[in-house]
């Protein structure tokens, strides 16, 4: 029988690193501040495959 070559060791998990306090943020308002975070929010859930209900400019 042939000897199969060594097992690699898995791949280290990869993260991707978000600023969440740069120096763009904090100079900010409130309001600005508070949707960039829903937007950012947002994005993430659908890229995680949450459902979202679409919503009408009436209901903003």
């Amino acid at each position: 029988m042939k000897r199969l070559p060594p097992a690699r060791p898995p791949a280290a998990p990869r993260q991707l690193s978000i600023p969440f306090e740069s120096g763009r943020l904090r100079t900010m308002s409130l309001a600005e501040r508070s949707t960039v975070l829903a937007r950012m929010a947002r994005l993430l859930l659908e890229a995680a495959g949450a459902a979202t209900e679409e919503r009408s400019d009436d209901e903003r």
